[in-house]
């Protein structure tokens, strides 16, 4: 009796799969046809209906989302306790929480209290915002009255679009006591005017999915609730959220910096010193055809960038912008775990945010 009872429960539950996994496809293969805010309406649509049938669930995928402290190891700090400055790590798509693996225990072997950012992240850019808005106002609670971000790839667009936002007012709420103020944002990687690879997301959700899979939390709806791929649409050039987003001037009294990565096996550097070799060996009449090319190759390097996100696209107007030798993620992290190489933006990043916090303190 009591097996027949189990076995047509599972039977619906996977029959129920099924089916949303065809309609989801339906839904994907029928959108091409439509324009990117209507593929992206129904997506979400898609999303909340799954949320709705399976709030359970849902509620299990979201349990790990939140802005957590990470515990201080003793040894690290030797007996000293660390100081009132406080670092938020916002990660990008498709992050599986590995990106701040050499970044955030160097900041606090630097005495920085670390938090950090997860969230649904295959969501519309702005659902993010909103709920980094809502995690950054339980901070608050917490006594932390000041912050400084660092945020990769796409998470560089959520601290954007929350210090940006009218309608989120976050500058108000500064004022009115009810979020911290945030001193500086560093942004690594960040594809501020979009990414073409952006269509290819796929591949990082699979990995995204295997690595949650494979530390425990896999869920066969997790692909779903944590975003059914609205961010891939706000992550293309010329998309309405980057039109909107790019529009607006800068948060101020907000100090900014870039870090770009450069993944080509040339750098500027390089170039300059070949040319320089070149223009004493070749012909006066060769010259204008040297300097061709050494535009080319500037061009291939800044176009190349880190191999997901071009060097033109991380920039911002009348913010300090730096260029490092790696890609998306050996820039900030190393690949292995067991590699004791110290990622090229980590030093820069720990150097500026002394700096900041030393301002701070003056």
């Amino acid at each position: 009796m009591e097996e027949t009872q189990v076995k047509p429960k599972k039977k619906r539950t996977w029959l129920f799969f099924t089916v949303s996994a065809i309609l989801l496809l339906m839904t994907i293969a029928l959108s091409v046809e439509f324009p990117l805010e209507k593929e992206k309406k129904l997506r979400s649509e898609f999303r909340e209906a799954i949320k709705s049938k399976f709030p359970k669930q849902a509620a299990q995928v979201a349990r790990p989302f939140g802005l957590k402290k990470m515990e201080t190891d003793a040894d690290q700090l030797s007996g000293t306790e660390p100081e009132d400055r406080n670092v938020v790590l916002i990660h990008g798509l498709d992050d599986p929480g590995k990106v701040w693996m050499n970044l955030a225990p160097t900041l606090i072997r630097k005495f920085f209290n670390v938090w950090i950012m997860h969230y649904p992240n295959d969501q519309p850019i702005r659902e993010s915002a909103l709920f980094l808005f809502d995690e950054l106002r339980q901070l608050k609670q917490n006594k932390v009255d000041r912050i400084a971000i660092v945020a990769h790839s796409m998470g560089g667009l959520v601290s954007r679009e929350v210090l940006t936002n009218p309608d989120i007012s976050f500058w108000s709420s500064v004022v009115e006591k009810e979020v911290p103020e945030v001193l500086a944002l560093v942004m690594v990687g960040t594809p501020n005017h979009g990414s073409e690879l952006a269509r290819f997301r796929v591949f990082g959700e699979i990995r995204d999915q295997w690595a949650h899979m494979t530390a425990g939390r896999g869920h066969w709806l997790r692909g779903i609730l944590d975003g059914a791929g609205e961010a891939k649409i706000d992550l293309l050039p010329g998309s309405l959220f980057l039109e909107s987003l790019n529009a607006r001037p800068d948060p101020k009294g907000v100090k900014m910096m870039i870090i770009a990565g450069i993944a080509s096996p040339w750098g500027k550097d390089e170039i300059e010193n070949f040319v320089t070799t070149a223009r004493k060996r070749i012909p006066t009449s060769r010259q204008e055809n040297l300097r061709e090319f050494e535009t080319f190759l500037h061009s291939m390097t800044e176009g190349l960038g880190d191999g997901l996100v071009t060097v033109d696209s991380t920039r911002l107007n009348g913010v300090a912008h730096k260029t490092v030798r790696g890609t998306h993620l050996s820039m900030i992290r190393n690949i292995t775990e067991g590699s004791q190489r110290l990622p090229p933006a980590v030093p820069i990043i720990v150097d500026y945010l002394e700096q900041v916090y030393s301002g701070v303190s003056q």
